[in-house]
Parts: C-alpha cells; sequence; structure tokens
C-alpha cells in the first residue's frame, strides 16, 4: 500500500524542484503534456538511477550526483536545449563549444539536474518519511549555515518561478501551491515508506529500462527534429560526458545500504514547512517586484553556471581520492 504512493511522491517532489523551481512547468498537473510526458520523465529517471544506486550498492552523495550528471545529459536527445538552446530562444545564450551551449550544459547538466531534480527530492523524500541513509546523515545535519544557504537559495530561485509564470500572481500560486498540496497529499499515504520501495526487482528495472528508451527514441525523432545536429561534435561531447560520469560511478566504492531513523540533530518535517512557507512568500514578492526579480534571476543563472562547474570538479575530485584510499 506504501509503495505507489511513495513513488508518485518522490516524482511530485523531483517536479517541484526541477519543473516548478525553473519555472519552466506552470499547471502541469491540468496539461496533458505535464501528466503524459513530463512528469513521467522526471518520476522514471528517478526510480532508473536509484534502481541502478541499489543494485550497484552507491548510493552516497558524490555518486547521486554522478547519477544526476548522466540523467541531465537527457537534455540533449530529448529536448536538444544543450545543443540548439531553451525553447524559446533562437539558440544557445553564449554559443557553443564542441557542439554544445556553453550556458546551458554547467547549469543544466551540473548543477540543476544533478541537484535539484534528482538529490535534492530524494533528501526531501528521506525528511518526510524520517528514515535516512547513513552516507547521507551529514547533509542532512541542520547548522546556521546550510540554513542560511537554503534560504538564500530560496529566495534566488523564487526569481526563476515568477519569471516562468511571466510574473502573473495566480499562475505562480497555483503551480507552485497546488504541486504543493499534490506532494502533501501523497505524502499522508507514504509515511511509513521509506527508500527501500524504489529497489525494484528484476521486471520493474526492465520495465523502466524500456520505457526510457521509448522515450528517447521517441523524443529525438519527433520533439523539435529540425534541432536535431547535423555534425558529429554534439553528439560525440555527449557520449564523452556520458563516459566519464558512469567511468567514475562504476570505480567508487560500494557502500552499506543501512537506513538510520532522523534524529533531533538532522532538518524536520517542521523546518521542511518554514522552508515552504519562505518559498510562497518569496515567490510572490518576486512576482510583484518583477524588475528586481529580473535581475535576481540574471544574476543567479550566471552564479549557478560556475557553480556546476565547481561543483562536478570537487565531485570527481572526491571520487577519485576515495577511489585511491
Amino acid at each position: 500500500m506504501q509503495k505507489l504512493p511513495a513513488i508518485l511522491l518522490i516524482g511530485s517532489l523531483s517536479m517541484l524542484f526541477a519543473e516548478i523551481f525553473s519555472g519552466a512547468s506552470q499547471a502541469w498537473f491540468i496539461s496533458g503534456w505535464g501528466l503524459l510526458l513530463t512528469f513521467p520523465l522526471y518520476l522514471f529517471h528517478v526510480l532508473f538511477f536509484l534502481n541502478i544506486a541499489f543494485k550497484l550498492k552507491r548510493i552516497t552523495p558524490p555518486q547521486l550526483y554522478l547519477l544526476g550528471v548522466i540523467f541531465g545529459l537527457y537534455e540533449s536527445w530529448i529536448t536538444k536545449v544543450l545543443w540548439s538552446g531553451y525553447f524559446d530562444s533562437n539558440g544557445p545564450g553564449l554559443g557553443t563549444i564542441l557542439g554544445i551551449g556553453v550556458s546551458e550544459f554547467p547549469v543544466l547538466v551540473f548543477f540543476w539536474h544533478p541537484v535539484m531534480s534528482f538529490i535534492v527530492p530524494v533528501l526531501v523524500f528521506e525528511l518526510l518519511t524520517r528514515k535516512i541513509h547513513i552516507s547521507h546523515a551529514s547533509i542532512l545535519t541542520k547548522t546556521t549555515r546550510k540554513t542560511a544557504l537554503i534560504v538564500i537559495s530560496i529566495v534566488s530561485l523564487s526569481a526563476f518561478i515568477a519569471n516562468g509564470n511571466k510574473f502573473n500572481l495566480l499562475s505562480s500560486n497555483i503551480s507552485l501551491v497546488v504541486t504543493l498540496v499534490i506532494i502533501l497529499v501523497f505524502y499522508s499515504l507514504s509515511r511509513r515508506a521509506d527508500l527501500g520501495v524504489f529497489n525494484f526487482g528484476r521486471r520493474g528495472f526492465i520495465a523502466l529500462s524500456l520505457y526510457l528508451a521509448l522515450l528517447y527514441i521517441l523524443g529525438f525523432l519527433f520533439l523539435l527534429p529540425e534541432r536535431i545536429p547535423n555534425t558529429l561534435a554534439p553528439y560525440a561531447t555527449i557520449i564523452v560526458f556520458y563516459l566519464l560520469p558512469i567511468l567514475l560511478f562504476k570505480k567508487s566504492k560500494t557502500t552499506d545500504m543501512e537506513l538510520i531513523a532522523a534524529d533531533e540533530s538532522r532538518y524536520s518535517i517542521r523546518d521542511l514547512c518554514i522552508f515552504t512557507i519562505i518559498t510562497i512568500v518569496a515567490t510572490n514578492l518576486a512576482t510583484i517586484f518583477s524588475k528586481i526579480s529580473s535581475v535576481v534571476l540574471t544574476v543567479s543563472y550566471l552564479i549557478l553556471e560556475f557553480v556546476g562547474i565547481i561543483l562536478f570538479i570537487y565531485v570527481v575530485y572526491k571520487i577519485l581520492n576515495n577511489i585511491k584510499s
């Protein structure tokens, strides 16, 4: 009884942090595109990579990050954003290097999808169910500095939500609040679940793999086919960035798959409620003060480019150190 609500919960969390926080999706819950494509895309990616993490016993934050990098590469084959820029643009914002967008790649592949689409939903799921993986205990420990960083991030990302909803108060609130209500409903039905519900058997994993394979093939062929590159470099670069995290992930050490109870030193459900209130208030303010939000959005996006690159280098360094020790 707990499995399906838990699955829908983590899918909804991924939609919240990946799509709502970026402003990419608005009322996805009443949209055929959102329900039939966007939500399954995030849900099945999260389930697929969590299954790999469980089966190979590699679920530390750096290892999840590497899987998240692979996750983010769907923005080439399916959406073609890494090759041709965002949907509402005439091409990559700062041009291309080796066939990939200079500004899009670091944000989407090195930060947004590893962190917002994958790691954060997993961590929040653990906090909601109060059962956390032992290797996640440190990152979920509450500190003043960490809390300040979370609040600053929420305020900055509220500009993305406001911009994606074209600074419309009704649209911004419906997109955010209804998604939060959906999460609350699924949470109420899956309180006793833990990460173990995502460790599927052989048939389940095959089904996930087949669905994603079909999604990639159909997305590549039929979604904006005019954006398909006609040179070798864009494909070669993407393949290299598949091989690098796969190699590092494979070489990294296995870990105990032990889940522990979240004690008082970790972030609590009360903390999550406070962050939720801050998000709603910040989003409304960002929507009202559109000129300020536009500046915050631009600056934040530029910062995320550097954060993504630094984060990728840091994780590679951590993994290599772990391999050597």
